[in-house]
């Protein structure tokens, strides 16, 4: 089990500090994707405006690399080294991205770690005023983990049914879209890493960070280490999973604001599980190729 958590080193910087002259950064994993995959994702990212770093790893079997970095996505290749080879890749990623913040040449203002296939922006993410230390945001309230089979599984089988027991009727917060400082994510990673190892590899256990994400965050872990915004379902980010119905969009998939939000969310996620809304997104990002008639 994982007991020991994570300290802050004292010389880690003020969680009021804010690096307002670096660039912003989004980061996610698009291993095993092709072109087609990713399309919705860097193109939506460029049409708002957005003039930061974005930072996706790709493995060898990403395809279409070089459509992809033409829209100005910087492309860092991966392999699974010892001792994360039977990590999912869901898990994998923490690892990735600590090691790029460790190792970068300059200090982020704010970072976006975010899924990937699933993931469409309608405005500049970092138009958003994120605050200091970490945010994330939380899916429709109507499901509890207790509720989720699979938040089920992933707690129940990395960290015990003690675990479950303590967060049974809290509501879910999704790891696929989190946000913070330099300083905040650079811990916030490391927490996670602390608690996703050591992992034994079992059936339905790919999204098993969710279920650490989410015991860090409602044990008070987080809050004891930085400063935690929660942002509810009507917020920076609208992820569908758990939301009935579809959410009123226009032809061109352009998400309307959901019912007492103040604007429309600037980032859709899991937009993949409502069929009327995938269709016009990918045909607006990702239209089918017409073949040549050969004559």
């Amino acid at each position: 089990m994982h007991q020991a958590p994570f300290e802050a080193p004292p010389s880690l910087p003020a969680w009021h500090a804010r690096d307002d002259s670096g660039p912003d950064l989004v980061m996610g994993l698009a291993a095993g994707y092709h072109y087609g995959d990713v399309r919705p994702f860097v193109r939506s990212l460029e049409e708002t405006g957005f003039s930061g770093h974005c930072v996706l790893f790709v493995s060898p079997t990403t395809r279409g690399l070089q459509e992809i970095a033409a829209h100005g996505v910087r492309l860092i290749p991966f392999e699974r080294a010892a001792p994360c080879t039977h990590l999912p890749y869901n898990a994998l990623r923490y690892t990735l991205y600590r090691d790029y913040l460790a190792s970068a040449s300059c200090r982020y203002r704010r970072i976006l770690i975010t899924d990937v296939r699933d993931v469409v922006f309608q405005h500049n993410p970092f138009d958003f005023r994120w605050a200091a230390g970490i945010n994330v945001t939380l899916e429709d309230r109507r499901m509890s983990i207790g509720r989720c089979p699979y938040m089920t599984r992933w707690i129940t089988g990395h960290l015990g049914d003690d675990a479950l027991r303590s967060l049974h009727a809290q509501p879910i917060s999704c790891s696929g879209t989190t946000a913070g400082c330099h300083s905040g994510m650079t811990a916030y990673l490391q927490l996670m890493l602390d608690r996703l190892l050591p992992f034994v590899p079992a059936n339905g256990m790919v999204g098993y960070d969710q279920g650490v994400h989410n015991f860090l965050l409602h044990s008070g872990i987080l809050a004891r280490i930085m400063p935690v915004t929660v942002h509810d379902n009507t917020g920076p980010v609208l992820t569908l999973g758990y939301v009935e119905g579809t959410p009123p969009h226009d032809e061109q998939g352009h998400v309307a604001p959901l019912p007492h939000a103040e604007r429309p969310p600037y980032i859709v996620h899991q937009y993949d599980r409502k069929p009327e809304l995938f269709r016009a997104l990918r045909a607006r990002y990702a239209p089918p190729r017409k073949h040549r008639s050969g004559r």
